[in-house]
């Protein structure tokens, strides 16, 4: 059998350590912004269905605008019940 320097059992070179780190660290980071952002993405879209946003409806005259039930200020009519889903 032939002698190998490197392949003694618990010798492991400083590549083969940095390659492990590196690997380690990468997917790491991938798994853990994996889920940073599906938890991001979930809790938009279900704060986004039940909000509502104020919302300036350009185009419409104030009687047109008061006659509807919303709401005439600073020269704007206001909807405030607009949902963005609809």
């Amino acid at each position: 059998m032939r002698y190998r320097p490197y392949a003694k059992q618990g010798n492991y070179s400083i590549f083969t350590a940095v390659k492990f780190v590196s690997f380690t660290f990468f997917f790491g980071t991938l798994i853990c912004g994996g889920f940073y952002t599906g938890s991001f993405m979930i809790s938009y879209v279900t704060s986004s269905l039940n909000t509502i946003h104020p919302t300036s409806i350009p185009g419409i005259k104030q009687d047109k605008c008061q006659s509807t039930g919303k709401v005439w200020r600073d020269d704007k009519c206001w909807d405030y019940q607009h949902n963005p889903t609809f």
